[in-house]
């Protein structure tokens, strides 16, 4: 069930048409009366975005849908659809300089609209998708066309298209903004910013009429031109036009995927965590490992949030190393999550003296470091963890909110804006 919008993801939600369970009108056309009547149905609950007005099945499951097995049999070959099919084509020869480049087309049916640009003779590469049975006839037309889905981590980087066509799908995915999302995604990935002709069903038109007919279990979204553009730009897309096509009934969108530094950014600092956690857990276990060999003994100061997070991560349980504190009396006699440690108090440390105490939460060490020492908690060696495994610590002068480091104008000695020094001055 979809409770927020497949396009823009807003919550509040308006009925709009529901009736009683229908049977696939698309991808279905029995061959029996008794096929017919005993065809499965599949419920109809169609809601409008609040926000941009997008229309669909909340109750709708793309895996119902037997896309790979039957074909679909919605079928225009009329002069007015194959005009504007023409039109379409002029757009992109005339206004977008398709000719001799790279075209992808997701979804492309028997290939019609390949064909037709094929039949120009602009020496464009042309190459297809198509999951359902119509590859089969797209191929003894000569085309081009892999009977699979387009995924585009995989596709974008092998064909390098100029430009991708997506015509009267996007419309019969449950996620729509996934497929939209990931071009852009990966385009700049591999510094490639295809041009995207996008064309769905308007529904704009149906809702004015009162046409029920135009709500179909196949579709699970239906657009409206704010909503189809709404999808684009908050996606990562520049629109470069859109219009409603064929008599009001289509929308048509030409966008291209923006350049956004920050997927780069946000990647290889992603991907720099995950190697510098990975190092470091193979450096703390081995800490850990060497301390238990040596005889020293333990306590982990700090048992649950952060502290619990620490103490799973690097598998720090119970019978290894039995000794958890915490500063928080009301935690005292309950149990890490995870490991099992009974908490103890802090001034159990005095009772029961250990070698080393490792604190847990990186952010608190300051005040827990001034908390062993206010106490007169003896022991040989507090440690944290810094630059990827566990260092002796001695008091930390670097935090922001130390009076040595803030300067009388208000600014960070990293040059950023906090304040007011008489603010940072009473929060330190």
């Amino acid at each position: 069930m979809h409770d927020a919008c497949p396009a823009c993801g807003y919550r509040i939600l308006h009925p709009v048409y529901r009736s009683e369970p229908q049977p696939l009108a698309a991808l279905n056309l029995p061959r029996s009366r008794e096929a017919a009547r005993e065809a499965l149905r599949y419920p109809m609950d169609f809601q409008a975005c609040g926000f941009c007005g997008h229309v669909f099945n909340r109750q709708f499951d793309y895996y119902q849908v037997p896309y790979e097995d039957d074909s679909n049999l919605m079928y225009n070959r009329g002069r007015g659809w194959q005009g504007h099919l023409d039109q379409l084509i002029d757009v992109l020869v005339e206004g977008y300089d398709v000719a001799g480049k790279t075209l992808v087309d997701i979804g492309c049916g028997d290939g019609l609209f390949l064909k037709r640009l094929l039949d120009r003779d602009l020496g464009c590469r042309c190459i297809g998708f198509e999951p359902g049975v119509e590859a089969h006839n797209a191929r003894r037309n000569g085309l081009t066309v892999h009977k699979d889905y387009f995924h585009a981590q995989r596709d974008l980087q092998r064909i390098r298209p100029d430009v991708v066509v997506c015509r009267h799908v996007i419309e019969h995915l449950s996620r729509p903004r996934e497929l939209v999302e990931s071009i852009a995604y990966w385009g700049n990935r591999y510094e490639l910013f295809p041009l995207f002709v996008a064309e769905v069903p308007r529904i704009e038109k149906a809702i004015q009429q009162g046409r029920v007919s135009d709500f179909l279990y196949e579709h699970v979204s239906n657009f409206t031109d704010f909503s189809l553009k709404n999808m684009f730009e908050t996606a990562g897309y520049e629109v470069l036009e859109q219009e409603p096509c064929y008599d009001g009934e289509v929308i048509v969108l030409i966008g291209r995927p923006k350049r956004l530094p920050r997927i780069e950014t946000t990647w290889r600092a992603s991907e720099g965590f995950r190697r510098r956690v990975d190092a470091q857990h193979a450096r703390v276990t081995e800490q850990l490992a060497a301390l238990r060999q040596a005889g020293r003994s333990v306590a982990f100061w700090g048992g649950t949030g952060k502290g619990a997070a620490f103490l799973n991560a690097f598998g720090v349980d119970a019978e290894t190393f039995p000794v958890v504190v915490d500063s928080d009396e009301q935690k005292v006699g309950r149990f890490v999550p995870g490991t099992g440690q009974e908490i103890r108090p802090p001034d159990w440390l005095r009772q029961n003296p250990v070698d080393v105490i490792v604190i847990t939460t990186r952010w608190r060490a300051r005040d827990i470091f001034d908390e062993i020492q206010r106490r007169g908690i003896a022991c040989r060696e507090v440690l944290v963890l810094a630059s990827n495994e566990l260092q002796p610590y001695e008091g930390d002068e670097s935090g922001w909110l130390n009076p040595k480091n803030t300067r009388i104008d208000g600014q960070h000695p990293g040059g950023l804006n906090r304040g007011p020094a008489k603010s940072l001055r009473r929060l330190a």
